[in-house]
């Protein structure tokens, strides 16, 4: 038994962890919409940056029951360009509504100065600023009355 259990636990290191861990920060906001990026998601790759984001919403987008997204993006920093990569969903209560790629995968888009993206990229890029929040979902809820 003792052989089983020390076996088992040289292994395990061998298997990564199912759940990552999240570490959520406040980059920016307005009277509907408060945004933020998870920092321990942020990694380079292919010379850019891939970073998730995840905004809150004052109330449900248009016609759909999403009232939170979270969306995986590429950064160019040092072009100020972005794209996204991936999008889920989450309803009025933080539940999954699933997760899907991004229909303009391939679509380059250009950082407009002083918009929300400007303030995601920012984070992303340098990891400066913004204020540590334990959810996202409680702190839009706070912070966002509906």
């Amino acid at each position: 038994m003792r052989l089983l259990l020390a076996a088992a636990a040289l292994a395990l290191p061998m298997f990564p962890a199912t759940a990552a861990a999240q570490e959520w920060v406040r980059v920016g906001g307005n009277e509907q919409l408060a945004a933020y990026v998870d920092s321990a998601s942020i990694f380079p790759s292919s010379g850019k940056i891939v970073a998730t984001t995840f905004s809150g919403y004052s109330k449900a987008l248009g016609d759909t029951q999403i009232w939170f997204t979270a969306v995986k993006i590429e950064y160019n920093c040092n072009a100020k360009q972005f794209r996204t990569l991936e999008y889920t969903f989450y309803d009025k209560s933080g539940k999954s509504l699933g997760t899907e790629p991004s229909a303009t995968i391939d679509q380059i888009r250009t950082i407009t100065p002083g918009s929300i993206d400007e303030a995601y990229m920012k984070y992303a890029c340098t990891k400066n600023g913004g204020v540590p929040v334990q959810s996202p979902f409680d702190d839009t809820r706070q912070r966002l009355p509906r």
